[in-house]
């Protein structure tokens, strides 16, 4: 018996099964569209608000990281013994990294580098920048450790003792905890409707052609090739409102953005090129996943 290379059969097969899975569609393209427009519909508006939580987190996270740098002002009368002190104490506690001292005189070298102290360092006589122990914590909530432990102490300023209050330090953990929160909870959110349109879809096309596929089992053909137009209907509902999807993102960034950045100075969202890419894949690779998914639950006859 002459086995037949690969190379030769293949191909045919191939161009028979995409024939069939055509033969398959082409009676339903108008319900195909529709529930396209609709799933490209949910993906395009949950790939906007991703685009604006991401970098919303972005910009949230710098502020954690500038965060992660608090300064514990001494008094100007602090003795170095007292200083050392407190510097090991405040270096032993649960959550810091490293503390530096910062002197008077390189507190004012950063006040003139920085755009919005360089006024107040031009204009104001002598220094009016203290001493301070420059403390890196791992989270910016740590900072309610390091405050019990300087607050009594005689070495640190009791007018203007920290560079923010611990309170500020967990609010903003907590909303950087949340933002991450949310943007997972908005994908799922709209995985889960995009994967329900898209089973209704499936659902109706196995029971419109119920007979036929109860023909197709009773003759023997094997159930993966029976099962295969379902999953690439699925799958090209997913390509095709992923590629919507990604079309609306780029106008959202490239249009929506600057526009809220420049509205709303105290809102700087940043760049959204180095996001998009991203987020389309993403939508991509998971609306392919979870529609895929849906197309293997989906009972056909037996």
């Amino acid at each position: 018996m002459k086995v037949l290379p690969t190379s030769s059969w293949l191909p045919n097969y191939a161009m028979s099964v995409l024939a069939y899975c055509w033969h398959c569609w082409r009676r339903r393209l108008l319900a195909w569209t529709a529930t396209a427009l609709a799933v490209s519909a949910v993906l395009s508006l949950a790939a906007s608000a991703e685009l604006f939580l991401v970098l919303s987190q972005r910009s949230l996270a710098q502020q954690a990281r500038s965060a992660s740098e608090f300064q514990v002002f001494l008094s100007d009368d602090a003795q170095q013994p007292q200083v050392q002190a407190l510097s090991d104490k405040i270096s032993r506690l649960h959550g810091v990294k490293t503390v530096a001292y910062r002197s008077k005189a390189e507190a004012l070298s950063l006040a003139r580098r920085d755009p919005t102290l360089a006024n107040l360092a031009s204009t104001t006589p002598g220094n009016p920048f203290p001493a301070s122990l420059v403390v890196q914590l791992a989270d910016p909530s740590a900072s309610s450790q390091v405050a019990s432990a300087a607050t009594q102490d005689s070495a640190t300023d009791h007018d203007v003792p920290f560079s923010y209050t611990p309170a500020q330090g967990r609010r903003l953990s907590a909303f950087l905890s949340t933002a991450q929160a949310v943007i997972i909870g908005v994908a799922a959110a709209a995985l889960g409707v995009a994967s329900l349109v898209g089973l209704v879809l499936l659902r109706s096309e196995i029971r419109a052609r119920r007979a036929e596929l109860t023909v197709l089992a009773l003759v023997g053909t094997p159930r993966p090739v029976i099962r295969l137009p379902v999953l690439l209907e699925a799958v090209s509902l997913a390509v095709a409102g992923s590629l919507v999807a990604t079309v609306v993102v780029i106008y959202v960034g490239s249009h929506l953005v600057p526009g809220v950045n420049s509205s709303l100075p105290f809102l700087q969202l940043g760049r959204s090129t180095d996001v998009v890419g991203g987020i389309s894949l993403a939508t991509l690779a998971s609306s392919v996943a979870a529609l895929g998914a849906c197309s293997l639950l989906v009972r056909l006859p037996r």
